[in-house]
């Protein structure tokens, strides 16, 4: 890994959002440092981001610092093959000492009109994301869709998308005999999605439909479950303005960010998110964002649960401004209110948690 690491930096640094011919194939090295500081005003799910607050009995506030979001990647062609390779700091580890997490890896090569995609890159489903300084971009909030090992066949036009996916079905191991239920199976989650953009002048408006389907499998009680949801997406720009967000609904989405996190049930855990978007983009080096997110899991669900997680909902507002070339100052303000099903004796039913985040990114 440590290898891997320096040739990354001796190569991305040296040539930062440059082509370089290695060999017969081009390199393009991409990439961001950035650097964050958060306040809370109550304890988050993470700390150095935030998917839902935690249980409170006396509110006690946090600062987090940190420099894990700076990202490293190469996006790579050789002939007609495409490649993509990317990797953040968030991997397990000390604060001062943070390990890489592989966020990105695959090929892709065309089949006549169509591509196929292998390796791990990001979900067919929920495919948009709203722009916030937060690492996780709303999910647990509304925001479904992540990043798995697995195998696409897609098509993109002009003005139409339709593709599906044989995905690695990531799960827990609800009777306990150590095989995770999703590879218990035997086979793996299936994802697909259409979409259709239309334009008019200056305007483009572009509308998806998406669902997944997982099977899971206990072993030791001769028991199987599901994973599946059915969502929406849209995304509206005009000029400097874009208007964007998704919604879902489905059982046991904690592996693709929803249900707040929440494990999965062998009856099913069902939820229901949404999220929205407003981005500006002035003509002076400003960009403005706003937004807000929501999630519920059904309270049937959860009854004998103890802190389990039953709403989370969010209102932020950030902007970002070009202080030199690539390099962007952003502040961010968000509330957070996440609701508990059956509190333990001494917290509350409600957690809440005003987060200000500052940052400085620096792109290459």
């Amino acid at each position: 890994m440590r290898y891997f690491l320096i040739f990354l930096l001796g190569f991305g640094l040296a040539e930062a959002g440059a082509q370089e011919q290695v060999g017969d194939a081009e390199v393009v090295w991409y990439g961001y440092f950035k650097f964050d500081m958060a306040h809370d005003s109550a304890v988050s799910s993470n700390g150095n981001y935030i998917l839902y607050v935690r249980p409170q009995g006396k509110t006690t506030s946090t600062l987090n610092i940190t420099a894990r979001q700076t990202r490293l990647g190469a996006r790579i062609q050789r002939g007609q093959m495409r490649g993509k390779v990317e990797v953040d700091f968030y991997g397990v580890s000390p604060e001062n000492k943070n390990a890489l997490l592989l966020r990105q890896a695959y090929v892709a090569v065309p089949l006549g009109p169509l591509w196929l995609e292998a390796g791990q890159s990001i979900d067919i489903i929920g495919p948009l994301v709203p722009s916030t300084l937060n690492y996780s971009v709303v999910r647990g909030a509304g925001n479904v869709g992540y990043r798995h090992p697995q195998v696409k066949l897609y098509y993109r036009g002009g003005t139409f998308f339709a593709g599906g996916s044989l995905s690695r079905n990531i799960s827990g191991d609800l009777d306990g005999d150590t095989i995770v239920d999703g590879s218990a199976s035997g086979v793996p989650a299936v994802q697909g999605r259409v979409a259709c953009t239309v334009r008019s002048g200056d305007a483009e408006l572009t509308v998806g439909g998406w669902s997944h389907y997982g099977r899971c499998n206990c072993p030791s009680q001769s028991q199987s479950y599901s994973n599946w949801s059915i969502g929406g997406d849209g995304r509206f720009a005009w000029r400097g303005l874009a208007l964007l967000g998704e919604w879902y609904s489905g059982a046991n989405m904690g592996q693709y960010g929803g249900a707040i996190y929440n494990s999965d049930q062998l009856g099913g855990l069902h939820s229901t998110g949404a999220w929205v978007n407003m981005q500006y983009r002035l003509a002076w080096p400003l960009r403005l964002s706003v937004g807000a997110g929501v999630d519920r899991v059904r309270t049937a669900g959860l009854q004998g649960l103890e802190q389990a997680r039953r709403r989370n909902a969010v209102l932020f507002a950030n902007g970002r401004y070009r202080i030199l070339p690539g390099v962007w100052a952003g502040f961010e303000v968000s509330q957070w209110r996440t609701r508990y099903a059956n509190p333990s004796p001494g917290t509350q039913a409600v957690s809440e948690d005003w987060r200000l985040q500052w940052s400085l990114k620096g792109d290459f």
